[in-house]
């Protein structure tokens, strides 16, 4: 059997194609399949078919939807008596009970956080990059509408233009410019706002001995950038386009060379905003809902929306410390020796590139110092440096916050919120306790503190699979709220999961914005004894 979400639903056995009813009932099914083998809620389930306006009689529409679906599923059984896929009703809501592997979107997703392994040469990559980018067959949940569907169709565009960007990146270094010149146009088309394809497309033009094309490239995306954002070309597309002007050696790594095994790292897909299909990104700022703004890509590493036990409230009306998640750190974070040798190299890769091209805005005059010292470092050492880079921006923004500089300070959290999610999506157990203390001083000067353990609630922060800490913390610093009182992150994050019909966030991009809002304020009521029914009035002005 084969469950497809990438593109128009359909549901295969036996080589035929089954009826999936109407459009609510295959909202009801994406909905199942997106979360299989993990229980949803019913009004969960009403919020994604509905969002929030249901009608009256949600819930027998949705009884009727599930019953036909079961029946749907009976049909998935292989002849000869094979085990169909089941739909079961258990105390935390209905299950699909099937392999996610039977799922194009969980094939997907798996396969380019796969690519991300730095085990892996440019071939391998390659090779799991084109499977996965194969695997589209059009626009994700096509031909379903409502809030819910939306969001998963920005998370699979963002998750595959990274992909994309890593293939042609990978395919640039095994030198072979050709194949990235005969792909990327067509995807470039689709996402004209996102200059890592750009880029990477004007290397390849210059490296196949095309360089006025390249130039002209170039000249396009410019004016492109200009006239629908106001906006200049990114640090990384401005230098692809002096190396090509200075007619300088093509940046290929050239027939014959030895494939580089660096894996993909967190990039920077856009520099503005994106086409309605990704335009909503990182937060920058993030507007109502779970809709996300403009920055670094989701990158790799699907982060599982694994339930933990939530904080339980105590007797002075704020949640008692739960449980540390499992293998992650109770003490004081340090950061583990890489362990890996180092051998320098003259080409640095575009991750590096990017990120340090980028670190400081204008603003901070030093982005041309942190590049040099990245162009020193071993490519092995590129985490290390992320996170180094991460704790840069977090101590600048304070240094700007100290200063006055308010619309500074914004825009360093805001790139080290969007790094530090990369870098816990990559690898949580080496990056996030590095950068856990830089991450309360933030939360701090907004406002936000704790009655739990520290070194607790350090792990927390560290560990997107099994706490929404770190998706909740990410959400707050991102939006730049900053409270008149201090309110409680573990109380905040227990009424959040608290709330009827909803799901605990594990990515940024799923913190509903009305119910984190309301998760405050009744923090606020319960701490301080306050009546203030209007979130914009706990804010700083």
């Amino acid at each position: 059997m084969d469950f497809r979400l990438l593109g128009e639903i359909e549901v295969r056995s036996a080589g035929r194609s089954l009826d999936v009813g109407t459009p609510r009932q295959q909202v009801v099914l994406a909905a199942l399949l997106v979360d299989a083998r993990r229980p949803i809620a019913l009004e969960t389930l009403v919020d994604r078919v509905w969002g929030h306006d249901p009608p009256a009689n949600a819930r027998p529409v949705l009884y009727a939807h599930l019953s036909r679906i079961r029946g749907l599923l009976r049909q998935t059984a292989a002849p000869g008596g094979g085990a169909a896929a089941r739909m079961e009703r258990r105390h935390a809501g209905y299950v699909l009970d099937i392999d996610p592997e039977l799922v194009d979107l969980h094939r997907f997703r798996r396969l380019v956080e796969r690519s991300a392994d730095r085990r892996y040469d440019d071939e391998a990559r390659v090779a799991v990059l084109a499977e996965a980018l194969g695997l589209w067959r059009g626009e994700p949940l096509a031909g379903l509408s409502g809030a819910w569907a939306e969001r998963v169709r920005e998370s699979c565009h963002r998750r595959r233009l990274d992909a994309a960007v890593w293939w042609a990146q990978a395919e640039f270094r095994l030198g072979r410019p050709a194949a990235v010149i005969s792909l990327v146009p067509d995807l470039a088309a689709e996402y004209p706002l996102a200059e890592p394809l750009e880029c990477v497309l004007i290397q390849a033009l210059h490296a196949a001995g095309r360089g006025a094309e390249a130039l002209d490239r170039y000249g396009v995306v410019r004016r492109r950038l200009a006239e629908e954002l106001g906006t200049d070309p990114g640090a990384e597309l401005r230098t692809v386009y002096q190396t090509v002007l200075r007619k300088g050696p093509p940046r290929s790594a050239g027939a014959g060379a030895a494939p580089r095994t660096v894996g993909p790292g967190p990039l920077r897909p856009w520099a503005g905003a994106s086409p309605s299909v990704v335009a909503r990104h990182r937060p920058d700022p993030l507007p109502a809902g779970d809709a996300e703004s403009v920055g670094a890509p989701s990158g790799t590493g699907t982060r599982a929306p694994a339930r933990t036990a939530a904080p339980r409230p105590g007797s002075t009306g704020t949640p008692s410390p739960p449980e540390a998640p499992p293998g992650h750190p109770d003490g004081a974070a340090t950061d583990p020796p890489s362990g890996r040798s180092r051998v320098r190299t003259t080409r640095r890769r575009v991750l590096l590139a990017v990120l340090v091209t980028v670190v400081l805005p204008a603003a901070t005059g030093t982005a041309h110092v942190l590049r040099r010292e990245a162009e020193e470092r071993d490519e092995s050492d590129a985490p290390q440096v992320s996170v180094e880079r991460a704790r840069e921006l977090f101590a600048a923004a304070e240094a700007f916050d100290e200063a006055g500089r308010e619309r500074d300070a914004r825009a360093a959290v805001m790139d080290a919120v969007r790094l530090w999610d990369e870098l816990i999506g990559l690898d949580p157990d080496r990056d996030a306790p590095a950068l856990a203390p830089a991450v309360l001083r933030a939360l701090g000067r907004a406002g936000v503190d704790f009655s739990v353990p520290r070194p607790a609630l350090l792990g927390w922060l560290g560990n997107p699979v099994h706490t929404p800490y770190p998706a909740i913390s990410q959400a707050i610093l991102s939006r730049g709220w900053r409270f008149t009182a201090p309110v409680l992150l573990d109380a905040v994050v227990w009424n959040y999961e608290h709330t009827p019909g909803v799901t605990s966030p594990r990515d940024v991009a799923d913190v509903r914005t009305d119910v984190l809002k309301a998760a405050v304020l009744e923090n606020t009521r319960t701490r301080h004894g306050t009546r203030v029914t209007e979130f914009d009035r706990l804010l700083r002005p």
